[in-house]
């Protein structure tokens, strides 16, 4: 579904302002993937941030269209190229934009950057988040093990909800792979971690992709499957554990083994 051009002009008249430095179209419509329930995606690049946080992002209806802004700084685009958590959905996201209008070309030349943007100076600093990120993900796991043990249904579920995306984006990050759209994210987390490797079948339990074992209600079965998806997913990243973090980790795996999981 394209979008006509009067359509897009009058919305980045709209929103141009003294404060703006450039207006960018994003998300599907910029990939030319929009369909009848695509939101509109709009980057607001602005000089100074609005002092109220929920103008930083907003939604409204325009001519039928779900309009999303997004309102950042081009210095904050900027560094999210080089966090390799952010730089993810940053790169992709900038590669894709259709600009829109850009005032000096800043948002040109940051978008050239993204397209020459390469993954290896961020390997180090990705490992480190990983081994951060996978030895904070202990806390949810202890979550799962008390729900488990109290045969506490939601208390299980809300630290599964939380276990499986952390598990799934340190992985990610620890393999630069980069997400174009966020509607990819379960599948480049299989896709990395291998279609048919114990992580996947585990994840796949642990998110309602795949039929769990029958007999016991299913909130226990997911719990089951987050449990063992976090051991998979130290033994792919045993290798860059940081000392300490790493006894974390390795903690964290004995008493999933001594609760009998």
């Amino acid at each position: 579904m394209m979008l006509s051009d009067p359509f897009l002009q009058s919305l980045v008249t709209r929103l141009d302002g003294g404060n703006t430095v450039a207006i960018s179209l994003a998300g599907s419509h910029a990939r030319d993937e929009g369909g009848p329930y695509s939101d509109v995606d709009f980057h607001l690049y602005v000089r100074q941030m609005p002092t109220n946080p929920n103008e930083a992002y907003s939604l409204r209806f325009v001519e039928g269209h779900l309009v999303s802004i997004s309102v950042t700084t081009l210095e904050e685009e900027g560094a999210n190229l080089r966090n390799p958590k952010k730089a993810l959905r940053a790169v992709p996201g900038l590669c894709q934009a259709r600009i829109l209008l850009d005032k000096d070309g800043s948002l040109a030349a940051l978008k050239e950057q993204a397209e020459a943007f390469t993954w290896e100076p961020l390997q180090k600093a990705a490992n480190a988040f990983a081994s951060w990120n996978l030895s904070g993900c202990a806390e949810e796991v202890h979550k799962v093990l008390d729900g488990l043990a109290q045969r506490d249904e939601s208390k299980t579920l809300y630290a599964i909800w939380g276990l499986t995306r952390d598990l799934a984006l340190t992985l990610l990050v620890q393999a630069g792979v980069m997400i174009p759209t966020e509607n990819a994210f379960i599948d480049l987390a299989q896709k990395t971690a291998g279609r048919t490797s114990a992580w996947t079948c585990q994840f796949r339990q642990a998110i309602g992709l795949d039929p769990l074992p029958t007999g016991e209600p299913a909130y226990i079965g997911f719990g089951i499957a987050g449990l063992c998806l976090y051991r998979a997913t130290a033994g792919i990243l045993q290798d860059i554990l940081l000392p300490e973090e790493a006894g974390v980790v390795h903690r964290t795996l004995e008493i999933i083994t001594e609760a009998g999981y």
